[in-house]
């Protein structure tokens, strides 16, 4: 009966609407699909809104029940064992749901770094609380079993707990044809691995070596050198044909002050062609302060391009000595480009005392010789309170 009824109505309004005209027909077909999708999209964004109260509300409760005894365990001078912040938490990892971890890694880590920066961080606990919540096993498996995109972000926080990481975990994503996850991944090891954490280095890191690796490979850097003493950087390049990691290489021996690559650096100058490569080199043996290195600097000067010669200049300015400033002094006069004067003058100035004396000097042959431009570019040295960065 209901069958009939229904047929009935369909039919009549299937005849009604075959009998308007087509341009109303398509109009009627549009509607319905714009009312659809409207329908559709407000069901969609409140589901959205729900899913991100829930989530909201559920880490406000956890941040509740955590913060605190976090807070006191990982402040807390005393050591505590693993089954003890267990039952301090009150926390039966066995019946945890998934999406737990996720909040709690967030809430370790903020209470993390709150006490670190007190300077009240007990290591040795915030250790064992991330042991207490089983987090790292967690993330490792995230690390193994997702996507590239949620294996990058497990790579990253696995970065932020900064707790090691096995390596073998690594492997598959240390060759990912996906680069962001490739690169992030080969940082990870280099940070956390504490078998071989410089194997990827001696590979030039990645075969795309951007601004954001420097970053990077410097943050590593900077750990590993306040864990222990750094190897020396220059095994790295040896065998490298990219220019840009083997300045980026040649920048961090100066920062981290290896000396004893000096020497090195002066058999690499003769032996490379790369004009920003020596370039480099040049500026690294003056922040190393290699004084050995000026009468050879002071015989390749005019045989050098510009950049190399600039590179000489500003390295002569770090060495300081009579010799090298007389360098410096002889070369300002016999130069005519402004720019190089400009260049020259800031390196005089850092001599000290007898650079600004040799300055003033300057500033008056020049005013004498009633040369302007030279005159204004020495006060603008003068005024100067450091050297700024060629």
């Amino acid at each position: 009966m209901y069958y009939d009824y229904y047929l009935y109505y369909l039919s009549y309004l299937s005849s009604l609407y075959n009998g308007y005209p087509l341009i109303i027909r398509i109009t009627v077909v549009m509607v319905m699909v714009l009312a659809t999708i409207t329908l559709f999209g407000v069901f969609r964004l409140l589901y959205i809104g729900f899913q991100i109260n829930r989530k909201d509300k559920t880490k406000r409760n956890t941040q509740e029940h955590f913060e605190e005894k976090l807070t006191f365990v990982m402040r807390n001078k005393v050591n505590y064992e693993v089954d003890e912040i267990q039952e301090l938490l009150q926390y039966d990892t066995s019946k945890a749901k998934r999406w737990k971890s996720d909040v709690l890694t967030d809430v370790v880590l903020t209470v993390k770094n709150a006490v670190y920066k007190e300077g009240e961080l007990n290591e040795i606990n915030y250790k064992n609380c991330i042991e207490a919540l089983r987090l790292m096993g967690f993330w490792e498996k995230r690390i193994r079993t997702s996507g590239p995109d949620k294996r990058k972000q497990a790579l990253q926080v696995v970065g932020a707990i900064d707790n090691g990481v096995n390596s073998g975990i690594l492997s598959k994503s240390t060759f990912h044809k996906n680069k962001h996850l490739r690169k992030t991944a080969r940082d990870l090891h280099t940070s956390q691995d504490s078998y071989n954490p410089f194997r990827f280095m001696e590979e030039n890191f990645d075969e795309a070596f951007t601004q954001l690796d420097k970053l990077r490979l410097h943050s590593t850097l900077i750990k590993r050198s306040k864990e222990g003493r750094l190897p020396n950087l220059l095994r790295w390049i040896n065998n490298s044909k990219n220019p840009n990691y083997i300045v980026f290489i040649l920048r961090e021996v100066g920062f981290f002050n290896q000396y004893e690559a000096a020497p090195t650096l002066m058999e690499m100058l003769d032996r490379q062609e790369n004009r920003d490569v020596r370039a480099q080199i040049i500026l690294t043996l003056g922040e190393l302060g290699y004084l050995e290195c000026a009468p050879r600097l002071i015989q390749r000067f005019h045989l050098e391009t510009n950049v190399v010669r600039e590179a000489i200049i500003t390295t002569m300015g770090r060495l300081h000595g009579s010799t090298n400033l007389r360098f410096l002094v002889d070369t300002y006069s016999g130069t005519e480009d402004i720019n190089s004067k400009l260049v020259i003058a800031r390196a005089i100035k850092s001599h000290g005392e007898q650079g600004n004396r040799e300055l003033l000097r300057l500033q008056q042959e020049a005013h004498v010789q009633s040369n302007e431009n030279e005159n204004t570019l020495l006060n603008q040295v003068f005024s100067e309170t450091a050297i700024l960065p060629v």
